[in-house]
């Protein structure tokens, strides 16, 4: 407290007091982080948009990359730090491999819709390939092969209480060491990075001082009454949790009675006492949950806020081909002619990206227009199975057999019975889209 603010008996009319709660937020993720709640403190992350930790805007974008589970954009993203000596590649790739491998272990051995799922399969053997070649040492090696034998991920001892948000965390913080000190914040950004963090278990430490207080303030108001209970107990910690008043002026009983000791008190000497802090550990219980619709599922985002906003929602490659070859499995015979118009656009094009069920409304090539008409039909069309979004690979320009074998079989197979959902989209009603459209294509 500022000496300046006590300067008599009478004392001020009030003492300023403020607390910021983006510190709060920052004490409350610090705990969590430290304790292993990393699904907690993620969530907490998105919706308060709040991040307790001093990163430049490289290494901040590098961590919302791997906690989004966007493997192969972070290998993109340090591509240019290759030529730099100090940077070891090799264990960042074997590093952000292996725990991609541990995702696509998962989706496969997990019981669900993707057990064992061709897609899934395919790309986890990629992924082991490229780990054979990258892997410290041969033993290693074999451990990840010996993964592929087990029912069940949780069933290693290693992975007993695995979920993605704690692995992603323990991704990062591996990477921070190799790349770390090679993405130091520049300009502004020295200037955010010495805000204060929640660091040494700020919570913990507050908390208890904060219970010490209160037992203080029983103590001095025991002395004034003479509580000879109260005084022969002595100035003991509250109970955390124990009922009290909503915080108020009489909290600073304390403080008052101390602005009436005089100086000669403070002088006097007096015995250390140690401070026996003991935390009683939650016991974390094991968490049964599907974590193959974790890994997939497109993350929460605070709108329009750094690193959020720019990194980009693509989905593991196994995930597009098998939403690409139900799409096209789907698709009735009266579409076919649209079909072959989808099939014809190139992947990386803006209106390949929306138009999964083959619903090009307006041609050209992807600009600001079109981009505007990608959103326009995502949205009409979020809740459609049909119309469900894909993110193709632009590196891959192969549609998978099995989409083009399901499309060229369609007349065949699927003529005697349409999908209900195919056809409420064969009559839904397109004019008000097509004038929206329309309007967009003026401007």
């Amino acid at each position: 407290m500022d000496k300046s603010v006590i300067k008599s008996p009478k004392g001020p009319a009030g003492i300023p007091f403020a607390i910021r709660e983006r510190d709060v937020i920052k004490a409350i993720l610090e705990f969590l982080e430290i304790r292993g709640f990393h699904i907690s403190q993620l969530s907490l992350e998105r919706e308060a948009g709040v991040i307790n930790g001093a990163f430049s805007d490289d290494l901040l974008f590098l961590r919302q990359l791997i906690l989004d589970g966007q493997w192969d954009n972070a290998l993109d993203f340090v591509e240019p730090l290759k030529s730099v000596k100090e940077f070891d590649f090799g264990s960042f790739r074997y590093n952000v491999t292996k725990y991609k491998f541990f995702e696509l272990l998962c989706v496969k051995l997990e019981p669900g819709p993707l057990h064992d799922n061709d897609f899934a399969v395919e790309e986890l053997v990629e992924c082991l390939k490229d780990l054979e070649h990258i892997c410290p040492s041969p033993e290693d090696y074999r451990h990840l092969c010996a993964l592929l034998t087990l029912p069940k991920l949780s069933d290693h001892e290693d992975f007993k209480n695995w979920n993605p948000s704690s692995a992603r965390v323990e991704c990062f913080y591996k990477l921070n060491q190799l790349c770390g000190h090679l993405l130091p914040p520049t300009g502004k950004e020295k200037e955010r990075a010495e805000e204060f963090q929640s660091v040494n278990d700020r919570l913990t430490g507050l908390l208890a001082k904060g219970r010490f207080y209160e037992g203080c303030v029983d103590y001095c108001q025991a002395q004034a009454i003479g509580d000879r209970r109260g005084i022969d107990a002595g100035p003991s910690p509250s109970d955390l949790l124990m009922f009290r008043p909503k915080l108020g002026s009489t909290d600073l009983s304390l403080v008052c009675w101390l602005e009436m000791v005089g100086k000669e008190q403070f002088a006097m000497p007096f015995k250390q006492k140690q401070l026996d802090l003991r935390v009683e550990h939650v016991r974390k219980p094991k968490l049964e949950a599907p974590w193959t619709e974790t890994i997939m599922a497109t993350p929460i985002k605070p709108g329009n806020q750094f690193p959020h906003n720019l990194v980009p929602t693509s989905k593991l490659k196994f995930a597009e081909k098998m939403s690409q070859s139900m799409t096209m499995s789907m698709l009735p015979p009266a579409h076919d002619l649209t079909t072959s118009v989808f099939l014809s656009v190139p992947r990386g094009s803006q209106m390949s990206k929306s138009t999964a069920a083959g619903f090009c409304l307006l041609g050209g090539d992807p600009s600001a227009d079109a981009m505007a008409q990608s959103l326009l039909i995502d949205e009409m069309l979020e809740s459609s199975q049909l119309a469900k979004t894909s993110r193709p690979d632009p590196g891959n320009q192969n549609i998978p057999p099995a989409a083009v074998m399901s499309v060229s079989m369609a007349p065949q197979v699927m003529a005697p019975m349409v999908p209900p959902m195919a056809q409420s989209m064969m009559n839904y009603d397109f004019t008000p889209v097509r004038r929206q459209l329309d309007e967009i294509s003026r401007r």
